[in-house]
């Protein structure tokens, strides 16, 4: 059977009609790197059809143990740009196109090159969470996220870390608790609580820009995060730990929940002398069901801050809460 000519064209242009439908693909190059040495990685735009305006995304390694990101850098086009680290090791990222560097049709574009530091020897993925690309017209571009892969080799095999078991131990009523280090394998999420009787309460946080935030049981605990646990009887909850937590806790200006990590009961003012903007903190006694007296940064009266448990802290000005401060 012949095919005409014209055939032949409504092929190609039908060919045409779909390769430009397909949605784009952003993805985090693999690397290789020695342990112990620090890296880049180029997150790469495939296609941008219709330009972009702009973007925004969070970065995070799954394996702290092997490599972990810390820090960006961006590309000419981005006009204005940020790297906001978070909690558990995590980068949020976002870029600004202001004079059209991206154009429509553009190819391979360079969102942002990562920096790696490499620990031991392994694996790790590099994950891409909340993605949104802005095309030219302010359109949201359609974009899948593909993580990528630091292999780290050579030098000696990593040393696994030592676990060490640190129970929660809640009190009949409120609890303000935190999780002091980092929680091992099985540990990380909220349904360690699972089997606690609350009498329909949540487990809640608070964040000054979000206000109170509920914890679902397949949420992750945050080490140095302060939470509120409400329980009908005592229960102790088995947790294991495995070292310091990752990375720090950030805190932002006003009312926040956190907690000290280690295993040592410090003094408020050694505790939190990392934060210059700290002004008051405040702790629950769980037995009495009460607040203890506020701690005042430079006062007379000593406040004593114990890991596991949490507390309230105010702050003037966003401030960083580092592991062992």
């Amino acid at each position: 059977m012949k095919i005409s000519p014209v055939c032949i064209i409504l092929i190609i242009m039908i060919g045409f009609v779909i390769s430009g439908v397909e949605g784009a693909t952003v993805s985090i190059q693999p690397a290789t790197l020695s342990p112990g040495n620090t890296g880049t990685i180029d997150i790469l735009l495939d296609s941008a059809s219709t330009g972009i305006s702009g973007y925004q995304m969070t970065v995070q390694s799954d394996n702290a143990a092997v490599a972990v990101v810390t820090g960006a850098t961006f590309p000419s086009w981005a006009a204005l740009s940020e790297a906001v680290p978070g909690d558990g090791g995590s980068y949020a990222l976002r870029a600004i196109d202001l004079n059209s560097g991206v154009e429509a049709g553009a190819t391979q574009v360079t969102l942002a090159t990562l920096s790696v530091q490499a620990a031991g020897s392994g694996t790790a993925q590099i994950t891409i969470q909340n993605l949104q690309i802005d095309d030219d017209a302010g359109n949201p571009l359609q974009a899948e996220a593909k993580s990528g892969t630091v292999t780290v080799s050579g030098g000696a095999p990593p040393t696994e870390p030592s676990t060490q078991e640190i129970p929660v131990t809640l009190q009949t009523g409120w609890n303000l608790i935190s999780i002091p280090m980092q929680p091992a394998a099985g540990f990380e999420y909220a349904d360690i609580f699972k089997d606690v009787q609350s009498a329909g309460h949540s487990i809640l946080t608070y964040d000054p820009s979000a206000g109170w935030i509920t914890i679902g049981k397949g949420d992750r605990l945050i080490p140095m995060t302060g939470y509120w646990i409400y329980t009908t009887s005592p229960v102790t909850i088995p947790l294991t730990a495995q070292g310091s937590p990752t990375g720090p806790k950030n805190l932002n200006a006003g009312w926040n929940l956190a907690g000290i990590s280690g295993t040592s009961t410090q003094s408020a003012e050694t505790a939190l002398s990392g934060i210059s903007s700290w002004s008051y903190v405040v702790s629950y006694d769980a037995g009495r069901q009460q607040y203890r007296d506020a701690g005042i940064k430079g006062g007379q009266n000593q406040i004593m801050l114990t890991p596991g448990e949490g507390f309230w802290i105010y702050l003037d000005a966003p401030g960083t809460l580092s592991p062992g401060a």
